[in-house]
């Protein structure tokens, strides 16, 4: 316990060196002061539970987030208008059915836009609690489904969830590798989700 105060009573005497001796100033106008902003929505990422059902793994993932407690295939059948109680086929969707599952789980189904978010865009998104859902391209062929769930500007990073099963559920890389990469770019959007 002495050891202890002698070290809490050298670290104050020595914090009194570093106190400036001359009044701070603001910073120049434009410039930003704050530390570098970052930010994670808290997203449970679901795995998706048949092959083509990356849409709905993300989109049920939304529709979590928002409160709401459907299963995948639920939010399918809605997603195709088809009637609830049944097995929902494994077909491929696109950002507008996903449009329709949030809607009939009671979530405002935002914008769907074709290409990709500038980095402002998707801070905006996630600074007012807002996943994105993104569609890709695989430079191999065919597309896959993520959600935008947090952004770091100490490196421009967006992180992502994956919901193929065998994948990391939970990503990071900068915005400009996400956008354009060797292995796929973003081509869709479906933002503004519950605005």
């Amino acid at each position: 316990m002495r050891r202890r105060k002698l070290n809490l009573a050298a670290l104050a005497a020595a914090a009194l060196f570093l106190v400036p001796t001359t009044s701070a100033s603001a910073a120049p106008a434009g410039e930003d002061a704050s530390a570098l902003a970052a930010k994670r929505l808290n997203i449970t990422m679901q795995a998706q539970q048949k092959t083509n059902w990356c849409w709905a793994a993300a989109g049920n993932t939304i529709a979590t987030w928002f409160g709401r407690g459907y299963s995948q295939n639920q939010f399918c059948n809605a997603a195709f208008n088809r009637q609830q109680g049944y097995d929902c086929p494994n077909n491929q969707a696109t950002l507008g059915n996903v449009q329709t599952g949030l809607s009939w789980a009671g979530v405002r189904p935002g914008s769907y836009v074709t290409g990709w978010l500038r980095y402002p865009t998707v801070q905006t998104e996630i600074n007012a609690d807002r996943p994105i859902e993104t569609r890709i391209q695989w430079s191999s062929g065919g597309g896959h489904m993520h959600v935008l769930y947090g952004y770091d500007d100490a490196s421009s990073w967006v992180y992502w969830g994956d919901p193929w099963p065998s994948s990391d559920r939970y990503n990071w890389a900068s915005h400009a590798w996400y956008v354009n990469n060797n292995s796929f770019s973003w081509t869709h959007s479906l933002y503004r989700i519950g605005a």
